[in-house]
Protein backbone atom coordinates (compact mmCIF):
# COMPACT_ATOMS: atom_id res chain seq x y z
CA UNK A 1 0.00 0.00 0.00
CA UNK A 2 1.23 3.41 -1.37
CA UNK A 3 1.53 6.19 1.62
CA UNK A 4 0.63 9.37 1.20
CA UNK A 5 1.98 12.35 2.77
CA UNK A 6 -0.43 14.21 5.36
CA UNK A 7 -0.40 17.33 7.36
CA UNK A 8 -2.24 17.99 10.37
CA UNK A 9 -3.38 21.80 11.41
CA UNK A 10 -5.74 22.87 14.40
CA UNK A 11 -5.15 25.70 17.12
CA UNK A 12 -5.61 22.95 19.95
CA UNK A 13 -2.94 20.42 20.35
CA UNK A 14 -5.06 18.22 22.00
CA UNK A 15 -6.80 17.84 18.46
CA UNK A 16 -3.76 16.74 16.32
CA UNK A 17 -2.71 14.60 19.52
CA UNK A 18 -6.24 12.94 19.56
CA UNK A 19 -6.21 12.53 15.79
CA UNK A 20 -2.56 10.51 15.66
CA UNK A 21 -3.76 8.39 18.83
CA UNK A 22 -7.19 7.17 17.92
CA UNK A 23 -7.37 6.97 14.18
CA UNK A 24 -4.77 4.42 13.00
CA UNK A 25 -3.31 6.66 9.92
CA UNK A 26 -0.74 4.31 8.47
CA UNK A 27 -3.69 1.09 7.93
CA UNK A 28 -5.58 4.17 6.36
CA UNK A 29 -2.84 4.65 4.02
CA UNK A 30 -1.07 7.95 5.63
CA UNK A 31 2.42 8.94 7.12
CA UNK A 32 2.07 12.47 9.22
CA UNK A 33 4.94 14.19 7.95
CA UNK A 34 3.75 17.93 9.90
CA UNK A 35 1.78 18.94 12.70
CA UNK A 36 1.02 22.37 13.31
CA UNK A 37 -1.14 24.80 15.54
CA UNK A 38 -0.07 27.84 13.33
CA UNK A 39 -1.37 28.32 10.00
CA UNK A 40 0.98 30.79 9.37
CA UNK A 41 3.84 28.54 9.95
CA UNK A 42 2.13 25.68 8.40
CA UNK A 43 2.46 27.84 4.69
CA UNK A 44 6.10 28.37 5.60
CA UNK A 45 6.87 24.48 5.43
CA UNK A 46 4.87 23.32 3.19
CA UNK A 47 6.71 23.66 -0.26
CA UNK A 48 9.17 21.70 2.19
CA UNK A 49 7.00 19.07 3.29
CA UNK A 50 4.93 18.30 -0.36
CA UNK A 51 2.20 16.92 1.79
CA UNK A 52 -1.00 15.18 -0.41
CA UNK A 53 -3.16 15.81 2.15
CA UNK A 54 -3.58 18.60 4.92
CA UNK A 55 -6.45 18.15 7.61
CA UNK A 56 -7.10 21.77 9.02
CA UNK A 57 -9.18 23.52 11.59
CA UNK A 58 -11.70 26.24 10.21
CA UNK A 59 -11.92 28.52 13.07
CA UNK A 60 -8.21 29.48 14.44
CA UNK A 61 -6.72 32.94 15.77
CA UNK A 62 -3.90 33.73 13.53
CA UNK A 63 -5.88 32.78 10.56
CA UNK A 64 -9.41 31.30 8.81
CA UNK A 65 -8.60 28.10 7.88
CA UNK A 66 -10.87 28.73 4.67
CA UNK A 67 -7.91 31.45 4.11
CA UNK A 68 -5.29 29.07 5.03
CA UNK A 69 -6.58 26.85 2.39
CA UNK A 70 -7.06 29.00 -0.31
CA UNK A 71 -3.24 30.59 0.39
CA UNK A 72 -2.30 26.45 0.54
CA UNK A 73 -4.12 25.64 -2.73
CA UNK A 74 -1.63 28.30 -4.78
CA UNK A 75 1.16 26.82 -3.36
CA UNK A 76 0.05 23.42 -4.67
CA UNK A 77 -3.15 23.63 -6.57
CA UNK A 78 -4.30 19.53 -6.59
CA UNK A 79 -3.72 19.69 -2.54
CA UNK A 80 -6.14 17.73 -1.13
CA UNK A 81 -7.72 19.30 1.97
CA UNK A 82 -10.30 18.46 4.59
CA UNK A 83 -11.79 20.74 7.11
CA UNK A 84 -12.65 20.22 11.06
CA UNK A 85 -15.34 22.29 12.61
CA UNK A 86 -17.16 22.78 15.71
CA UNK A 87 -19.37 25.41 13.95
CA UNK A 88 -22.36 23.44 11.84
CA UNK A 89 -22.65 26.01 9.73
CA UNK A 90 -23.53 25.08 6.10
CA UNK A 91 -22.06 28.40 4.69
CA UNK A 92 -18.67 26.65 6.29
CA UNK A 93 -19.22 23.90 3.87
CA UNK A 94 -20.27 26.18 0.80
CA UNK A 95 -16.99 28.13 0.83
CA UNK A 96 -15.34 25.22 1.27
CA UNK A 97 -17.15 23.30 -1.51
CA UNK A 98 -15.70 26.63 -4.38
CA UNK A 99 -12.24 26.31 -2.80
CA UNK A 100 -12.37 22.51 -4.21
CA UNK A 101 -12.10 21.24 -0.53
CA UNK A 102 -12.39 17.49 -0.45
CA UNK A 103 -14.71 17.34 2.28
CA UNK A 104 -16.10 18.92 5.45
CA UNK A 105 -16.41 17.28 9.13
CA UNK A 106 -17.90 18.23 12.63
CA UNK A 107 -16.31 17.88 16.18
CA UNK A 108 -16.26 15.97 17.80
CA UNK A 109 -15.05 13.48 15.14
CA UNK A 110 -16.80 10.55 14.79
CA UNK A 111 -14.67 7.62 14.38
CA UNK A 112 -16.78 6.15 11.13
CA UNK A 113 -17.23 9.07 9.37
CA UNK A 114 -13.54 9.99 9.88
CA UNK A 115 -12.20 6.43 8.50
CA UNK A 116 -15.28 6.54 5.55
CA UNK A 117 -13.67 10.16 4.59
CA UNK A 118 -9.82 9.15 5.04
CA UNK A 119 -10.56 6.08 2.53
CA UNK A 120 -12.26 7.88 0.27
CA UNK A 121 -9.33 10.55 0.34
CA UNK A 122 -6.68 7.83 -0.03
CA UNK A 123 -9.11 6.51 -3.12
CA UNK A 124 -9.01 10.45 -4.66
CA UNK A 125 -5.37 10.88 -3.90
CA UNK A 126 -4.54 7.50 -5.72
CA UNK A 127 -6.34 7.76 -8.86
CA UNK A 128 -5.31 11.63 -9.41
CA UNK A 129 -1.73 10.07 -8.97
CA UNK A 130 -2.66 7.58 -11.78
CA UNK A 131 -3.64 9.54 -13.70
CA UNK A 132 -1.46 12.10 -13.53
CA UNK A 133 1.27 9.46 -14.00
CA UNK A 134 -0.38 8.44 -16.79
CA UNK A 135 -0.32 12.04 -18.57
CA UNK A 136 3.05 12.40 -17.47
CA UNK A 137 3.83 8.85 -19.41
CA UNK A 138 1.75 9.51 -22.37
CA UNK A 139 3.70 12.76 -22.50
CA UNK A 140 7.26 10.80 -22.69
CA UNK A 141 5.64 8.25 -24.85
CA UNK A 142 5.53 10.88 -27.40
CA UNK A 143 8.39 12.64 -27.42
CA UNK A 144 9.86 9.30 -27.42
CA UNK A 145 7.75 7.21 -29.85
CA UNK A 146 5.71 9.61 -31.78
CA UNK A 147 6.18 8.36 -34.82
CA UNK A 148 4.60 5.51 -32.96
CA UNK A 149 1.76 7.27 -31.19
CA UNK A 150 0.61 9.00 -34.56
CA UNK A 151 0.60 5.59 -36.24
CA UNK A 152 -1.95 4.47 -33.66
CA UNK A 153 -4.17 7.46 -33.78
CA UNK A 154 -4.61 7.14 -37.55
CA UNK A 155 -5.24 3.82 -37.75
CA UNK A 156 -7.69 3.67 -34.78
CA UNK A 157 -9.03 6.53 -36.99
CA UNK A 158 -8.93 5.04 -40.36
CA UNK A 159 -9.89 1.27 -39.34
CA UNK A 160 -12.54 1.87 -36.22
CA UNK A 161 -13.53 5.69 -37.01
CA UNK A 162 -12.44 6.25 -33.33
CA UNK A 163 -10.88 9.87 -33.46
CA UNK A 164 -9.46 10.78 -29.96
CA UNK A 165 -9.23 14.67 -29.30
CA UNK A 166 -6.07 14.52 -26.89
CA UNK A 167 -4.28 12.61 -29.33
CA UNK A 168 -5.01 14.48 -31.75
CA UNK A 169 -4.02 17.93 -30.43
CA UNK A 170 -1.22 16.63 -29.58
CA UNK A 171 -0.27 15.31 -32.43
CA UNK A 172 -1.60 19.17 -34.00
CA UNK A 173 0.64 20.67 -31.68
CA UNK A 174 3.73 18.36 -32.55
CA UNK A 175 2.65 19.06 -36.95
CA UNK A 176 1.59 22.50 -36.27
CA UNK A 177 -1.16 21.78 -38.42
CA UNK A 178 -5.11 21.53 -38.03
CA UNK A 179 -4.76 18.82 -40.63
CA UNK A 180 -8.36 16.85 -40.42
CA UNK A 181 -10.02 20.16 -40.79
CA UNK A 182 -9.04 20.99 -44.15
CA UNK A 183 -9.65 19.14 -47.29
CA UNK A 184 -7.11 15.95 -47.83
CA UNK A 185 -6.89 12.62 -49.97
CA UNK A 186 -5.76 9.26 -48.53
CA UNK A 187 -3.76 7.33 -50.45
CA UNK A 188 -3.41 3.70 -49.86
CA UNK A 189 -1.20 0.77 -50.59
CA UNK A 190 -1.05 -2.78 -50.27
CA UNK A 191 2.33 -4.20 -49.39
CA UNK A 192 1.28 -7.43 -48.01
CA UNK A 193 2.13 -9.51 -51.41
CA UNK A 194 5.31 -7.53 -51.82
CA UNK A 195 8.14 -10.29 -53.14
CA UNK A 196 11.48 -9.21 -51.91
CA UNK A 197 14.56 -10.78 -52.66
CA UNK A 198 17.21 -8.04 -50.73
CA UNK A 199 16.31 -7.00 -47.10
CA UNK A 200 12.46 -7.04 -46.86
CA UNK A 201 12.38 -3.70 -43.89
CA UNK A 202 14.32 -2.04 -45.81
CA UNK A 203 12.79 -2.11 -49.31
CA UNK A 204 9.46 -1.41 -47.63
CA UNK A 205 11.10 1.39 -45.75
CA UNK A 206 12.52 2.87 -49.25
CA UNK A 207 9.36 2.53 -50.95
CA UNK A 208 7.75 4.46 -47.78
CA UNK A 209 9.89 7.46 -48.08
CA UNK A 210 9.64 7.77 -52.15
CA UNK A 211 5.99 7.72 -51.79
CA UNK A 212 6.64 10.65 -49.39
CA UNK A 213 8.68 12.25 -51.45
CA UNK A 214 6.63 12.06 -54.79
CA UNK A 215 3.40 13.25 -52.69
CA UNK A 216 5.07 16.49 -50.33
CA UNK A 217 5.55 18.48 -53.84
CA UNK A 218 1.57 18.43 -53.68
CA UNK A 219 1.01 19.41 -50.34
CA UNK A 220 1.47 18.35 -47.03
CA UNK A 221 2.15 14.65 -46.25
CA UNK A 222 1.30 12.53 -42.74
CA UNK A 223 2.23 8.47 -43.29
CA UNK A 224 1.14 5.74 -40.77
CA UNK A 225 1.38 2.04 -41.82
CA UNK A 226 0.19 -1.22 -40.95
CA UNK A 227 2.62 -4.55 -41.63
CA UNK A 228 0.17 -4.85 -44.93
CA UNK A 229 -0.37 -1.15 -45.99
CA UNK A 230 1.36 1.79 -46.47
CA UNK A 231 -0.99 5.33 -45.70
CA UNK A 232 -0.03 8.89 -46.73
CA UNK A 233 -2.43 11.36 -45.83
CA UNK A 234 -1.84 14.65 -48.37
CA UNK A 235 -3.55 18.03 -47.17
CA UNK A 236 -3.17 21.45 -47.65
CA UNK A 237 -3.00 20.53 -51.24
CA UNK A 238 -1.58 23.06 -53.38
CA UNK A 239 -3.84 22.01 -57.14
CA UNK A 240 -6.89 22.17 -57.63
CA UNK A 241 -6.21 19.72 -60.34
CA UNK A 242 -6.02 16.15 -57.86
CA UNK A 243 -5.72 13.96 -61.07
CA UNK A 244 -1.98 14.96 -61.11
CA UNK A 245 -2.03 13.59 -57.79
CA UNK A 246 -3.38 10.34 -58.93
CA UNK A 247 -1.30 10.38 -62.33
CA UNK A 248 1.77 10.61 -60.19
CA UNK A 249 0.92 7.50 -57.88
CA UNK A 250 -0.29 5.40 -60.70
CA UNK A 251 3.65 6.11 -62.53
CA UNK A 252 5.09 5.29 -59.46
CA UNK A 253 3.32 1.96 -59.04
CA UNK A 254 4.34 1.33 -62.89
CA UNK A 255 7.76 2.10 -62.01
CA UNK A 256 7.81 -0.31 -59.11
CA UNK A 257 6.12 -2.97 -61.09
CA UNK A 258 8.87 -2.90 -63.77
CA UNK A 259 11.43 -3.25 -61.12
CA UNK A 260 9.33 -6.60 -60.12
CA UNK A 261 7.93 -5.41 -57.76
CA UNK A 262 3.75 -5.19 -58.09
CA UNK A 263 1.75 -3.59 -55.78
CA UNK A 264 -1.74 -2.09 -55.21
CA UNK A 265 -2.53 1.38 -54.33
CA UNK A 266 -5.98 3.13 -54.24
CA UNK A 267 -6.48 6.78 -53.80
CA UNK A 268 -9.93 8.60 -52.06
CA UNK A 269 -11.90 11.30 -53.03
CA UNK A 270 -11.24 14.46 -51.36
CA UNK A 271 -12.45 14.60 -47.58
CA UNK A 272 -12.87 16.75 -44.86
CA UNK A 273 -13.16 16.09 -40.70
CA UNK A 274 -12.19 12.99 -38.86
CA UNK A 275 -15.87 11.48 -39.22
CA UNK A 276 -15.01 11.35 -42.96
CA UNK A 277 -11.26 9.71 -42.25
CA UNK A 278 -13.46 6.28 -42.20
CA UNK A 279 -14.89 6.93 -45.57
CA UNK A 280 -11.42 8.19 -47.33
CA UNK A 281 -9.93 4.79 -46.24
CA UNK A 282 -12.98 3.07 -47.50
CA UNK A 283 -12.74 4.50 -51.09
CA UNK A 284 -8.84 3.53 -50.57
CA UNK A 285 -10.26 -0.24 -50.49
CA UNK A 286 -12.75 -0.28 -53.00
CA UNK A 287 -11.00 1.18 -55.42
CA UNK A 288 -7.97 -1.35 -54.88
CA UNK A 289 -10.68 -4.14 -54.67
CA UNK A 290 -12.10 -2.88 -58.25
CA UNK A 291 -8.37 -3.46 -59.89
CA UNK A 292 -7.85 -6.69 -58.46
CA UNK A 293 -11.32 -7.65 -59.85
CA UNK A 294 -10.86 -6.06 -62.97
CA UNK A 295 -14.14 -3.98 -62.69
CA UNK A 296 -14.54 -0.61 -64.26
CA UNK A 297 -15.78 2.16 -61.76
CA UNK A 298 -17.38 4.04 -63.93
CA UNK A 299 -18.99 0.68 -66.20
CA UNK A 300 -22.58 -0.10 -65.05
CA UNK A 301 -20.95 -3.49 -63.48
CA UNK A 302 -20.29 -0.74 -60.46
CA UNK A 303 -23.73 -1.18 -58.18
CA UNK A 304 -22.06 1.77 -56.04
CA UNK A 305 -21.22 4.04 -58.86
CA UNK A 306 -24.24 6.52 -58.80
CA UNK A 307 -26.43 5.17 -55.23
CA UNK A 308 -23.35 5.24 -52.92
CA UNK A 309 -23.11 9.22 -52.56
CA UNK A 310 -26.53 8.99 -52.22
CA UNK A 311 -27.20 6.63 -49.48
CA UNK A 312 -26.42 6.54 -46.17
CA UNK A 313 -23.59 3.21 -46.41
CA UNK A 314 -23.38 1.87 -42.96
CA UNK A 315 -19.38 1.66 -42.77
CA UNK A 316 -19.19 1.20 -39.52
CA UNK A 317 -21.51 -1.88 -39.31
CA UNK A 318 -19.70 -3.40 -41.62
CA UNK A 319 -16.57 -2.93 -40.14
CA UNK A 320 -18.51 -4.59 -37.10
CA UNK A 321 -19.74 -7.75 -39.33
CA UNK A 322 -16.23 -8.51 -40.34
CA UNK A 323 -14.60 -8.37 -37.18
CA UNK A 324 -17.37 -10.69 -35.81
CA UNK A 325 -16.18 -13.03 -39.22
CA UNK A 326 -12.28 -12.66 -37.80
CA UNK A 327 -13.53 -13.41 -34.23
CA UNK A 328 -15.75 -16.25 -35.21
CA UNK A 329 -18.27 -14.26 -33.14
CA UNK A 330 -21.87 -15.44 -34.58
CA UNK A 331 -24.06 -13.29 -32.62
CA UNK A 332 -22.00 -9.98 -33.74
CA UNK A 333 -22.04 -11.72 -37.36
CA UNK A 334 -26.18 -12.32 -37.24
CA UNK A 335 -26.80 -8.18 -35.71
CA UNK A 336 -24.58 -6.46 -38.02
CA UNK A 337 -26.07 -8.05 -40.89
CA UNK A 338 -29.63 -7.32 -39.64
CA UNK A 339 -28.71 -4.30 -39.51
CA UNK A 340 -26.84 -3.96 -42.74
CA UNK A 341 -30.23 -5.12 -44.46
CA UNK A 342 -32.75 -2.77 -42.12
CA UNK A 343 -33.80 -0.61 -44.99
CA UNK A 344 -35.21 2.66 -43.92
CA UNK A 345 -36.24 4.93 -46.33
CA UNK A 346 -38.45 5.76 -49.16
CA UNK A 347 -38.29 2.05 -50.58
CA UNK A 348 -40.22 3.43 -53.51
CA UNK A 349 -37.20 5.22 -55.13
CA UNK A 350 -34.91 3.45 -56.95
CA UNK A 351 -31.70 3.98 -55.24
CA UNK A 352 -33.39 2.19 -52.20
CA UNK A 353 -34.01 -0.84 -54.26
CA UNK A 354 -30.77 -1.05 -55.32
CA UNK A 355 -29.82 -0.39 -51.90
CA UNK A 356 -29.35 -4.35 -50.61
CA UNK A 357 -27.30 -4.96 -54.05
CA UNK A 358 -24.99 -2.57 -52.69
CA UNK A 359 -24.35 -3.04 -49.63
CA UNK A 360 -24.14 -7.17 -50.75
CA UNK A 361 -21.61 -5.87 -53.13
CA UNK A 362 -19.76 -4.29 -50.70
CA UNK A 363 -19.51 -6.98 -48.51
CA UNK A 364 -18.66 -9.75 -50.68
CA UNK A 365 -15.73 -7.38 -51.91
CA UNK A 366 -14.39 -7.11 -48.79
CA UNK A 367 -14.90 -11.28 -48.32
CA UNK A 368 -13.07 -11.98 -51.55
CA UNK A 369 -9.78 -9.63 -50.12
CA UNK A 370 -9.76 -11.75 -46.99
CA UNK A 371 -10.77 -15.22 -48.81
CA UNK A 372 -7.36 -14.31 -50.86
CA UNK A 373 -5.36 -12.88 -47.96
CA UNK A 374 -6.13 -15.85 -46.28
CA UNK A 375 -5.11 -18.33 -49.68
CA UNK A 376 -7.36 -20.31 -48.30
CA UNK A 377 -7.65 -24.19 -50.38
CA UNK A 378 -11.32 -23.34 -51.42
CA UNK A 379 -12.85 -20.07 -52.38
CA UNK A 380 -16.23 -18.96 -50.32
CA UNK A 381 -16.85 -15.89 -52.71
CA UNK A 382 -16.90 -16.94 -56.68
CA UNK A 383 -15.81 -14.24 -58.61
CA UNK A 384 -19.47 -14.63 -60.84
CA UNK A 385 -21.10 -13.05 -57.62
CA UNK A 386 -19.37 -10.21 -58.25
CA UNK A 387 -20.67 -9.48 -61.95
CA UNK A 388 -23.93 -7.19 -60.78
CA UNK A 389 -26.41 -9.12 -63.52
CA UNK A 390 -25.48 -12.34 -62.05
CA UNK A 391 -25.60 -11.10 -58.54
CA UNK A 392 -29.31 -9.76 -59.56
CA UNK A 393 -30.33 -12.61 -61.24
CA UNK A 394 -29.57 -15.63 -58.97
CA UNK A 395 -30.11 -13.67 -55.81
CA UNK A 396 -32.49 -11.56 -57.02
CA UNK A 397 -34.21 -10.04 -53.66
CA UNK A 398 -33.04 -8.42 -50.71
CA UNK A 399 -33.61 -11.23 -48.52
CA UNK A 400 -31.88 -13.79 -51.13
CA UNK A 401 -29.11 -11.68 -50.47
CA UNK A 402 -29.03 -11.42 -47.25
CA UNK A 403 -29.00 -15.19 -46.49
CA UNK A 404 -26.48 -15.54 -48.78
CA UNK A 405 -24.00 -13.54 -46.63
CA UNK A 406 -25.04 -15.07 -44.00
CA UNK A 407 -24.09 -18.31 -45.53
CA UNK A 408 -20.82 -16.83 -46.66
CA UNK A 409 -20.14 -15.19 -43.25
CA UNK A 410 -20.04 -18.42 -41.07
CA UNK A 411 -18.63 -20.64 -43.90
CA UNK A 412 -15.25 -17.71 -44.02
CA UNK A 413 -15.36 -17.51 -40.33
CA UNK A 414 -15.03 -21.25 -39.83
CA UNK A 415 -12.09 -21.40 -42.06
CA UNK A 416 -10.70 -18.00 -40.56
CA UNK A 417 -11.10 -20.32 -37.45
CA UNK A 418 -9.35 -23.16 -38.79
CA UNK A 419 -6.09 -21.49 -39.29
CA UNK A 420 -5.96 -20.03 -35.84
CA UNK A 421 -6.33 -22.19 -33.32
CA UNK A 422 -3.16 -20.78 -30.76
CA UNK A 423 -3.55 -18.57 -27.99
CA UNK A 424 -2.52 -14.68 -29.09
CA UNK A 425 -0.20 -14.77 -26.04
CA UNK A 426 1.82 -17.88 -26.61
CA UNK A 427 2.20 -16.91 -30.29
CA UNK A 428 3.19 -13.74 -29.65
CA UNK A 429 6.10 -15.06 -27.30
CA UNK A 430 6.85 -17.47 -30.33
CA UNK A 431 7.05 -14.82 -32.51
CA UNK A 432 9.52 -12.34 -30.71
CA UNK A 433 11.79 -15.05 -29.73
CA UNK A 434 12.10 -15.80 -33.18
CA UNK A 435 12.70 -11.84 -34.56
CA UNK A 436 15.39 -11.52 -31.67
CA UNK A 437 17.14 -14.05 -32.81
CA UNK A 438 17.08 -13.07 -36.41
CA UNK A 439 16.19 -9.48 -36.69
CA UNK A 440 19.41 -8.97 -38.30
CA UNK A 441 18.71 -10.69 -41.24
CA UNK A 442 16.29 -10.50 -44.46
CA UNK A 443 13.28 -10.90 -42.15
CA UNK A 444 9.34 -10.52 -42.91
CA UNK A 445 6.08 -11.24 -41.20
CA UNK A 446 5.81 -13.93 -43.54
CA UNK A 447 8.83 -15.48 -42.21
CA UNK A 448 7.88 -15.35 -38.58
CA UNK A 449 4.35 -16.77 -39.29
CA UNK A 450 6.10 -20.21 -41.09
CA UNK A 451 8.62 -20.28 -38.57
CA UNK A 452 5.79 -20.31 -36.30
CA UNK A 453 2.95 -21.97 -37.84
CA UNK A 454 0.32 -19.48 -38.29
CA UNK A 455 -0.81 -17.27 -41.11
CA UNK A 456 0.83 -14.24 -41.39
CA UNK A 457 -2.23 -12.14 -41.75
CA UNK A 458 -3.22 -14.08 -38.10
CA UNK A 459 0.15 -13.15 -37.05
CA UNK A 460 -0.10 -9.10 -38.35
CA UNK A 461 -3.22 -8.78 -36.56
CA UNK A 462 -1.80 -10.14 -32.76
CA UNK A 463 0.78 -8.89 -33.34
CA UNK A 464 -0.39 -4.84 -33.32
CA UNK A 465 -3.31 -6.39 -30.27
CA UNK A 466 -1.10 -7.41 -28.31
CA UNK A 467 2.16 -4.95 -28.36
CA UNK A 468 0.60 -2.03 -29.84
CA UNK A 469 3.13 -1.82 -32.63
CA UNK A 470 4.26 -2.63 -36.41
CA UNK A 471 6.49 -6.05 -36.92
CA UNK A 472 8.64 -3.40 -39.19
CA UNK A 473 8.77 -0.85 -36.19
CA UNK A 474 9.33 -3.08 -33.87
CA UNK A 475 11.97 -4.67 -36.27
CA UNK A 476 13.66 -1.42 -37.10
CA UNK A 477 13.89 -0.27 -33.08
CA UNK A 478 15.51 -3.46 -32.34
CA UNK A 479 18.44 -2.86 -35.16
CA UNK A 480 18.49 0.81 -33.97
CA UNK A 481 19.29 -0.38 -30.37
CA UNK A 482 21.57 -2.96 -31.71
CA UNK A 483 23.41 -0.11 -33.64
CA UNK A 484 23.91 2.37 -30.85
CA UNK A 485 25.06 -0.99 -28.97
CA UNK A 486 28.03 -1.40 -31.58
CA UNK A 487 29.05 2.39 -32.04
CA UNK A 488 29.14 2.94 -28.45
CA UNK A 489 31.04 -0.79 -27.46
CA UNK A 490 33.12 -1.35 -31.04
CA UNK A 491 35.40 0.31 -32.96
CA UNK A 492 33.30 -0.79 -36.50
CA UNK A 493 33.24 0.74 -39.07
CA UNK A 494 29.63 2.56 -39.95
CA UNK A 495 29.41 0.25 -43.05
CA UNK A 496 29.98 -2.64 -40.93
CA UNK A 497 27.35 -1.63 -37.95
CA UNK A 498 25.30 -1.18 -41.26
CA UNK A 499 25.41 -4.79 -42.47
CA UNK A 500 26.18 -6.06 -39.04
CA UNK A 501 22.10 -5.07 -38.38
CA UNK A 502 20.18 -5.93 -41.30
CA UNK A 503 21.36 -3.14 -43.63
CA UNK A 504 22.90 -3.95 -46.90
CA UNK A 505 22.35 -0.53 -47.52
CA UNK A 506 24.44 1.86 -45.70
CA UNK A 507 22.97 5.54 -47.14
CA UNK A 508 19.42 4.43 -46.00
CA UNK A 509 20.79 3.08 -42.87
CA UNK A 510 22.31 6.59 -42.02
CA UNK A 511 18.68 8.16 -42.76
CA UNK A 512 16.74 5.60 -40.75
CA UNK A 513 19.09 5.70 -38.06
CA UNK A 514 19.18 9.54 -37.69
CA UNK A 515 15.66 9.60 -38.28
CA UNK A 516 15.00 7.43 -34.90
CA UNK A 517 17.79 8.90 -32.48
CA UNK A 518 17.72 12.83 -33.89
CA UNK A 519 21.48 12.60 -34.52
CA UNK A 520 24.10 11.13 -37.04
CA UNK A 521 26.08 8.44 -36.25
CA UNK A 522 29.09 9.81 -36.45
CA UNK A 523 27.51 12.27 -34.02
CA UNK A 524 25.89 9.34 -31.81
CA UNK A 525 29.48 7.22 -31.39
CA UNK A 526 30.95 10.54 -30.15
CA UNK A 527 28.79 11.35 -27.63
CA UNK A 528 29.05 7.58 -26.52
Amino acid sequence: MNKYRLVLLDDEEIVTNGIQKVFDLDALGFEVVGIFHNPEKALEQLENLQPDMIITDVKMPQMDGLDFSRMAKKIFPEIEIVILSGYDDFSYAQAAIKLGIRDYLLKPIKKLDFNTMMKGMYQKISDKKAEKQYYQSLLEFVENNYAEYKNNFFLNLAEGGEFDETQYNTIMNKVGCDFLRKKYLLIKVDVYKMPVEMDYVSEIGKIYQQMNDELVVYGQVEEFATDESLFFLLYSVDTEDVSDIRTTVIDLMEALRQKGIALAAGISLEHQGPEEFFLARNDCIRQIFMKEMHIDEASDANPIRQSESNLNVPYMELENLFRGISMKDGDVMRRSIDKLYDISGDTSNNLYREYSVTITFLILLRMCQLQNKYDFSRHIVSPELLDLKHLKKVHSTSEAQKKLVEGFATALSELIAEKEISEPSKMIVAALTYINGHFCENISLADVAENINISKNYLCDIFKKELGITFMNYVTSLRIEKAKDYLANTDMKMYEVSCAVGYSDYAYFSQIFKKHTGTTLSAYRRQN
